[in-house]
Protein backbone atom coordinates (compact mmCIF):
# COMPACT_ATOMS: atom_id res chain seq x y z
CA UNK A 1 0.00 0.00 0.00
CA UNK A 2 2.96 2.63 0.67
CA UNK A 3 4.40 2.14 -2.19
CA UNK A 4 1.52 2.94 -4.36
CA UNK A 5 0.56 5.85 -2.40
CA UNK A 6 4.28 7.15 -2.72
CA UNK A 7 3.80 6.37 -6.67
CA UNK A 8 0.47 8.02 -7.09
CA UNK A 9 2.02 10.98 -5.30
CA UNK A 10 4.27 11.52 -8.65
CA UNK A 11 1.15 11.08 -10.59
CA UNK A 12 -1.11 14.17 -11.88
CA UNK A 13 -5.01 13.90 -11.09
CA UNK A 14 -6.25 14.48 -13.89
CA UNK A 15 -9.90 15.44 -15.69
CA UNK A 16 -11.74 15.43 -12.19
CA UNK A 17 -11.84 19.34 -11.44
CA UNK A 18 -15.44 19.54 -10.76
CA UNK A 19 -15.70 15.85 -9.18
CA UNK A 20 -12.44 17.18 -6.85
CA UNK A 21 -14.37 20.55 -6.11
CA UNK A 22 -17.88 18.47 -5.31
CA UNK A 23 -16.39 16.47 -2.78
CA UNK A 24 -14.28 18.93 -1.06
CA UNK A 25 -17.77 21.25 -0.83
CA UNK A 26 -20.08 17.94 0.24
CA UNK A 27 -16.46 17.60 3.23
CA UNK A 28 -16.94 21.35 4.10
CA UNK A 29 -20.41 21.07 4.31
CA UNK A 30 -21.10 17.60 5.83
CA UNK A 31 -23.11 16.45 2.93
CA UNK A 32 -23.33 13.11 2.07
CA UNK A 33 -22.11 11.66 -1.52
CA UNK A 34 -21.34 7.98 -3.52
CA UNK A 35 -18.49 8.09 -5.58
CA UNK A 36 -19.00 4.83 -7.91
CA UNK A 37 -17.22 3.77 -11.11
CA UNK A 38 -15.10 0.98 -12.18
CA UNK A 39 -11.71 -0.62 -9.93
CA UNK A 40 -9.00 1.26 -11.24
CA UNK A 41 -10.74 4.90 -11.97
CA UNK A 42 -9.68 6.79 -8.90
CA UNK A 43 -12.24 6.38 -6.34
CA UNK A 44 -9.46 5.88 -3.70
CA UNK A 45 -7.52 9.13 -4.89
CA UNK A 46 -10.03 11.33 -5.18
CA UNK A 47 -10.92 10.74 -1.67
CA UNK A 48 -8.05 11.74 -0.68
CA UNK A 49 -7.14 14.48 -2.55
CA UNK A 50 -10.64 15.83 -1.50
CA UNK A 51 -9.47 15.28 2.63
CA UNK A 52 -6.04 16.77 2.40
CA UNK A 53 -8.08 20.14 0.88
CA UNK A 54 -11.28 19.82 3.01
CA UNK A 55 -9.36 19.92 6.47
CA UNK A 56 -11.99 18.57 8.49
CA UNK A 57 -12.36 15.99 10.94
CA UNK A 58 -13.42 11.99 9.37
CA UNK A 59 -12.47 9.03 9.90
CA UNK A 60 -11.70 6.51 6.52
CA UNK A 61 -13.09 2.92 7.10
CA UNK A 62 -11.28 0.54 4.98
CA UNK A 63 -13.98 -2.32 2.99
CA UNK A 64 -15.89 -3.27 5.84
CA UNK A 65 -18.73 -5.93 4.79
CA UNK A 66 -20.03 -6.08 8.18
CA UNK A 67 -21.78 -4.43 10.73
CA UNK A 68 -19.12 -6.39 13.40
CA UNK A 69 -15.54 -4.99 10.76
CA UNK A 70 -17.03 -1.64 10.41
CA UNK A 71 -17.49 -1.20 14.45
CA UNK A 72 -14.27 -2.71 15.21
CA UNK A 73 -12.38 -0.07 13.01
CA UNK A 74 -14.12 2.66 14.67
CA UNK A 75 -13.39 1.53 17.88
CA UNK A 76 -9.53 0.94 16.70
CA UNK A 77 -10.04 4.80 15.38
CA UNK A 78 -12.39 6.78 18.53
CA UNK A 79 -11.37 7.38 21.68
CA UNK A 80 -13.81 4.68 23.13
CA UNK A 81 -11.23 2.98 25.44
CA UNK A 82 -11.79 -0.73 23.93
CA UNK A 83 -9.78 -3.26 25.61
CA UNK A 84 -9.48 -6.52 23.60
CA UNK A 85 -12.22 -7.98 21.50
CA UNK A 86 -15.40 -7.30 22.51
CA UNK A 87 -19.40 -8.62 20.89
CA UNK A 88 -21.30 -5.73 18.43
CA UNK A 89 -23.63 -5.04 20.63
CA UNK A 90 -21.45 -3.65 23.04
CA UNK A 91 -19.40 -1.81 20.17
CA UNK A 92 -22.08 -0.15 19.05
CA UNK A 93 -23.25 1.41 22.33
CA UNK A 94 -19.76 2.60 22.60
CA UNK A 95 -19.26 3.75 19.08
CA UNK A 96 -22.33 5.69 18.49
CA UNK A 97 -22.18 7.65 21.43
CA UNK A 98 -18.44 8.78 20.40
CA UNK A 99 -19.85 9.99 17.17
CA UNK A 100 -22.62 11.75 18.03
CA UNK A 101 -20.32 13.26 20.76
CA UNK A 102 -17.59 14.25 18.07
CA UNK A 103 -19.51 14.47 14.26
CA UNK A 104 -17.12 13.96 12.06
CA UNK A 105 -17.33 12.51 8.13
CA UNK A 106 -17.65 8.88 7.87
CA UNK A 107 -15.13 7.69 4.46
CA UNK A 108 -16.50 4.17 3.53
CA UNK A 109 -14.39 3.05 1.19
CA UNK A 110 -15.34 0.23 -1.08
CA UNK A 111 -18.74 0.39 0.24
CA UNK A 112 -19.77 -3.07 -1.76
CA UNK A 113 -21.94 -5.60 -1.04
CA UNK A 114 -23.08 -4.11 2.54
CA UNK A 115 -25.09 -6.39 5.25
CA UNK A 116 -28.52 -4.69 6.14
CA UNK A 117 -27.14 -4.72 9.86
CA UNK A 118 -24.49 -2.44 8.84
CA UNK A 119 -27.08 0.07 6.78
CA UNK A 120 -29.33 0.22 9.87
CA UNK A 121 -26.52 1.86 12.05
CA UNK A 122 -24.94 3.87 9.31
CA UNK A 123 -28.26 5.12 9.14
CA UNK A 124 -28.44 6.46 12.76
CA UNK A 125 -25.39 8.25 11.46
CA UNK A 126 -26.27 9.87 8.66
CA UNK A 127 -28.95 11.55 9.86
CA UNK A 128 -26.86 12.84 13.10
CA UNK A 129 -26.40 16.68 12.61
CA UNK A 130 -23.00 17.26 11.83
CA UNK A 131 -22.19 14.13 10.19
CA UNK A 132 -22.61 12.86 6.93
CA UNK A 133 -21.21 9.38 4.92
CA UNK A 134 -18.92 9.64 1.99
CA UNK A 135 -18.76 6.26 -0.01
CA UNK A 136 -17.27 4.76 -2.53
CA UNK A 137 -18.76 2.10 -4.71
CA UNK A 138 -18.24 0.24 -8.12
CA UNK A 139 -22.06 1.26 -8.45
CA UNK A 140 -25.32 1.82 -6.34
CA UNK A 141 -26.38 -1.65 -6.96
CA UNK A 142 -23.12 -3.04 -6.10
CA UNK A 143 -23.60 -1.86 -2.70
CA UNK A 144 -25.72 -4.52 -1.00
CA UNK A 145 -28.30 -2.98 1.77
CA UNK A 146 -26.34 0.36 1.84
CA UNK A 147 -27.95 1.49 -1.63
CA UNK A 148 -30.67 2.13 0.18
CA UNK A 149 -29.18 4.86 2.00
CA UNK A 150 -27.14 6.47 -0.59
CA UNK A 151 -30.43 6.42 -3.30
CA UNK A 152 -30.33 10.25 -4.07
CA UNK A 153 -29.05 10.77 -7.52
CA UNK A 154 -27.68 14.20 -6.47
CA UNK A 155 -25.74 12.50 -3.66
CA UNK A 156 -23.86 10.98 -6.65
CA UNK A 157 -20.04 11.41 -8.25
CA UNK A 158 -19.73 9.24 -10.85
CA UNK A 159 -16.56 9.21 -12.05
CA UNK A 160 -16.40 8.69 -15.73
CA UNK A 161 -12.87 7.29 -18.38
CA UNK A 162 -10.55 9.85 -19.04
CA UNK A 163 -9.91 11.61 -22.26
CA UNK A 164 -7.37 10.48 -24.20
CA UNK A 165 -5.21 13.41 -23.90
CA UNK A 166 -5.92 13.22 -20.01
CA UNK A 167 -4.53 9.68 -20.04
CA UNK A 168 -1.71 10.29 -21.92
CA UNK A 169 -1.01 12.61 -18.82
CA UNK A 170 -1.49 9.93 -16.67
CA UNK A 171 0.66 7.77 -18.61
CA UNK A 172 3.60 10.29 -18.33
CA UNK A 173 3.45 10.68 -14.78
CA UNK A 174 3.79 6.96 -13.88
CA UNK A 175 5.87 6.29 -16.24
CA UNK A 176 8.20 8.74 -15.16
CA UNK A 177 7.96 7.72 -10.98
CA UNK A 178 8.41 4.19 -12.28
CA UNK A 179 11.90 5.18 -14.10
CA UNK A 180 10.50 3.87 -17.29
CA UNK A 181 12.54 7.24 -19.17
CA UNK A 182 15.59 5.59 -20.71
CA UNK A 183 13.40 2.56 -22.17
CA UNK A 184 11.58 2.72 -25.37
CA UNK A 185 8.10 3.92 -24.85
CA UNK A 186 6.45 4.72 -28.18
CA UNK A 187 4.87 1.97 -29.01
CA UNK A 188 3.93 0.35 -25.29
CA UNK A 189 2.44 3.97 -24.49
CA UNK A 190 -0.06 3.70 -27.31
CA UNK A 191 -0.94 0.02 -26.32
CA UNK A 192 -1.36 0.87 -23.16
CA UNK A 193 -3.38 3.52 -23.56
CA UNK A 194 -5.47 1.56 -25.72
CA UNK A 195 -5.84 -1.27 -23.55
CA UNK A 196 -7.01 1.10 -20.23
CA UNK A 197 -9.82 2.89 -22.23
CA UNK A 198 -9.26 6.02 -19.66
CA UNK A 199 -8.98 4.05 -16.32
CA UNK A 200 -5.52 5.57 -14.93
CA UNK A 201 -5.02 3.01 -12.34
CA UNK A 202 -4.84 0.71 -15.18
CA UNK A 203 -2.30 2.53 -16.61
CA UNK A 204 -0.43 3.30 -13.20
CA UNK A 205 -0.22 -0.74 -13.09
CA UNK A 206 0.88 -1.90 -16.25
CA UNK A 207 3.63 1.06 -15.52
CA UNK A 208 4.48 -0.54 -12.70
CA UNK A 209 4.64 -3.64 -13.82
CA UNK A 210 6.73 -2.45 -17.10
CA UNK A 211 9.69 -1.81 -14.32
CA UNK A 212 10.32 -5.48 -13.97
CA UNK A 213 13.17 -6.85 -15.52
CA UNK A 214 11.22 -9.57 -16.32
CA UNK A 215 8.88 -7.40 -18.88
CA UNK A 216 11.74 -5.86 -20.74
CA UNK A 217 13.81 -7.08 -23.53
CA UNK A 218 16.97 -4.38 -23.91
CA UNK A 219 15.33 -0.80 -24.40
CA UNK A 220 11.75 -2.79 -25.47
CA UNK A 221 8.73 -3.30 -22.95
CA UNK A 222 7.43 -6.39 -23.80
CA UNK A 223 3.32 -5.57 -23.94
CA UNK A 224 0.85 -7.94 -21.86
CA UNK A 225 -2.84 -6.43 -21.51
CA UNK A 226 -3.94 -7.70 -18.66
CA UNK A 227 -7.46 -6.64 -17.02
CA UNK A 228 -7.70 -4.63 -13.96
CA UNK A 229 -9.03 -7.04 -12.00
CA UNK A 230 -6.25 -9.22 -12.26
CA UNK A 231 -3.45 -6.61 -12.44
CA UNK A 232 -2.70 -7.10 -8.16
CA UNK A 233 -1.65 -10.54 -8.78
CA UNK A 234 1.48 -9.67 -11.14
CA UNK A 235 1.77 -6.82 -8.79
CA UNK A 236 1.50 -8.53 -5.55
CA UNK A 237 -0.07 -6.11 -4.01
CA UNK A 238 -3.51 -6.86 -2.66
CA UNK A 239 -4.12 -3.32 -1.72
CA UNK A 240 -5.66 -1.54 -4.47
CA UNK A 241 -4.07 2.80 -4.63
CA UNK A 242 -6.09 3.38 -7.23
CA UNK A 243 -9.28 1.92 -6.10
Amino acid sequence: MRKAIEDEALVPLVGRRGELEALVSALQSRQSRLVTGPRGIGKTRILREALSLAHGPHVVLRAPRTLHELLEQLAAILPCRMAGRAPSSVLKATVLPALRAEPCAILLDDANECDPRMYRFLQAIYYSPGSCLIATARSRGSMGHLRKLLWDPREEVCLKPLSRAEAGAVFDGAAQACKLSGLELDDFRNRTLASARGNPGQIVAMCRLAARPEYQAGMHIRFLPVRMDVLPRFLGDRSDGER
